[in-house]
């Protein structure tokens, strides 16, 4: 992935105030100007206007359905495969904050992990548990919702290989379950 500002719409002064005003009606963090470089692997990269690190569905829903159609977003998941422009970026990352990382094991021995949880976690929690045909997500760097996005794998297996279902929410707010196609 590579994050430019080159082709995006200006965020207006009026949509940051709107955005600021917003921010008091969530327990998430909203921040101005927020220096990138914080936010990825390799420690490059320039800044974002807006920078949205949700902490629950409640608040990224509300985030989303009042602004997800108004402006340029960028989600942006571990940063292990993101090359970040010094520019500017004139829009909205959105990076989703620790509660997103949460895993589970449901009692039918299936896994439920967030997208923010790290491919490595997952892996360890399946061996931890003793279900296998999770090992290769040991070693790619990252989170889950990348590797989905990617179809990450390696060692002749790819998520493809191991998923059930994805629930996604859609730039209005929708939360979406789709069904892994096999």
């Amino acid at each position: 992935n590579f994050l430019m500002d080159e082709t995006v719409t200006k965020i207006t002064i009026m949509l940051v105030e709107e955005i600021k005003k917003f921010s008091n009606q969530i327990n998430s963090k909203i921040y101005f100007n927020y220096d990138l470089k914080k936010s990825n692997w390799f420690n490059i990269g320039g800044k974002t206007k807006v920078y949205f690190k949700p902490e629950s569905l409640a608040d990224l829903t509300k985030f989303l359905k009042k602004f997800g159609n108004k402006e340029k977003l960028f989600i942006l998941g571990a940063g292990s495969n993101t090359l970040i422009s010094d520019s500017t970026f004139d829009g909205i990352v959105i990076k989703l904050g620790k509660n997103f990382s949460n895993i589970s094991l449901l009692p039918s021995g299936i896994i439920v992990a967030g997208s923010a949880c790290t491919d490595k976690k997952l892996s360890d929690f399946a061996l931890e548990n003793e279900i296998g045909g999770m090992e290769f997500l040991s070693c790619i760097p990252g989170s889950i919702g990348g590797g989905l996005k990617m179809n990450a794998g390696c060692f002749n297996k790819e998520f493809k290989d191991i998923l059930i279902s994805i629930q996604a929410i859609d730039f209005s707010g929708k939360v979406l379950t789709i069904p892994a196609n096999k």
